[in-house]
């Protein structure tokens, strides 16, 4: 479904992606892990546009979409929720849904995914009326994913969900991320620092150190991995 192969991306003269191959099938969960500063959001950014390769090519869905601006990504299908929830703060709860809809003319779906969004986190119904800078950390996280889903994805982007989250409010967006991808078939490519966790979601998983991958496989054996357990999970 997502293709990347040899993709090289810089920040200036700082080579930040030294050739990466990474793939997403219909219907996965992703994860890609590694600690800070190994290039994680970058490779996010490539994919959505913001930053584009300089060399090597991405491909969804058959298409190379290598270099095309992020609202003709986001109008392919990949939406993503952003490191750090970047909700509009001044816009009410309600109001930031409907703007993760905004390329949408098909009203009734729009109703159909306001309803859906707010069965997954009941309490953005009750703060409907509320601005989003109000919400808490755990909400702003809850009202991100579901805004990126009022686009309707065929792929969700996600950086690091839980980043400064309470315990039980990562399990709760977790479980949830778990939830959308088998009722909605939503294909998910997941950056986290919590390997433990989103090894335990994702189908597959690669390890991403200093912008090369140096790791991937089946989550399952990777949480077995010795190596990995020790490096990534503090075991």
């Amino acid at each position: 479904m997502l293709a990347l192969a040899g993709v090289h991306t810089y920040y200036g003269n700082i080579e930040a992606l030294k050739g990466i191959d990474l793939e997403v099938k219909e219907g996965e969960i992703v994860a890609l892990l590694g600690a800070n500063g190994a290039g994680k959001t970058t490779a996010l950014s490539s994919i959505s546009g913001l930053v584009p390769p300089k060399r090597g090519r991405i491909r969804f869905r058959g298409e190379d979409i290598t270099g095309r601006s992020p609202e003709a990504i986001v109008a392919e299908g990949i939406i993503q929720a952003p490191e750090g929830r970047r909700i509009f703060p001044d816009l009410t709860v309600m109001e930031n849904l409907k703007m993760g809809a905004y390329l949408r003319r098909d009203k009734k779906g729009v109703e159909d995914d306001l309803e859906y969004v707010t069965s997954l986190f009941p309490i953005l119904a009750k703060r409907a009326g509320q601005s989003g800078g109000t919400l808490s950390g755990g909400e702003q996280q809850m009202l991100a994913i579901s805004r990126a889903l009022m686009g309707r994805p065929k792929m969700l982007l996600l950086d690091e969900p839980s980043l400064g989250l309470a315990p039980l409010i990562i399990r709760n967006i977790f479980d949830i991320i778990r939830q959308i991808n088998i009722e909605q078939g939503v294909a998910i490519l997941l950056v986290e620092q919590n390997a433990n966790l989103a090894l335990r979601v994702a189908h597959r998983a690669y390890i991403l150190t200093t912008g090369a991958i140096t790791l991937s496989g089946v989550a399952d054996d990777l949480l077995a991995d010795e190596g990995v357990r020790k490096a990534y999970l503090g075991g």
